[in-house]
């Protein structure tokens, strides 16, 4: 695959992972809010469960839009440089801002309603922490690279 179909690869899944994220805060969450609140006799905690949901897309909005343009750099041929590292680590801080956020809401659930939804919220705190690792990891080696290359092209 060339550069073109990667880039066209990364970026037509970034819309994809936007559309399902869309999907989910504007039709599942909030569904699944609502049965909750029926089920537990709360319909009060409807309207601050859905804002409080919402609030949680902001994170995922700022990463999807990070990795676009690391996207369009690798289009340029831009891959390893500095503004990709920084955008790598804005990813990974929008992962722990998101994990973190999840971990709280999780345990106000927990501790107001005694579901078992703490297993979930377990899973994608997990998965949160691993793409923040990944995330940083990769920007400290695209860092690297940049630079290496940045030397490179001053012995040429």
């Amino acid at each position: 695959m060339g550069r073109v179909g990667l880039v066209r690869t990364l970026k037509g899944t970034t819309v994809f992972l936007a559309v399902m994220a869309l999907a989910c805060y504007l039709g599942i969450f909030p569904q699944q809010i609502r049965e909750a609140a029926d089920m537990y006799d709360m319909a009060w905690l409807e309207a601050p469960g859905i804002a409080a949901i919402s609030v949680s897309a902001v994170p995922i909005a700022v990463a999807l839009v990070f990795f676009w343009m690391i996207c369009t750099e690798i289009g340029r041929d831009n891959s390893f440089c500095r503004k990709n590292a920084r955008l790598l680590t804005g990813i990974g801080f929008c992962a722990l801002i998101d994990t973190g956020y999840c971990a709280v809401g999780t345990v106000t659930i927990e501790l107001m309603v005694g579901s078992p939804i703490w297993l979930l919220g377990l899973g994608v705190c997990t998965a949160g922490l691993a793409i923040a690792l990944a995330a940083f990891l990769l920007s400290h080696l695209v860092l690297k690279a940049a630079e290496l290359k940045s030397e490179n092209d001053l012995t040429i």
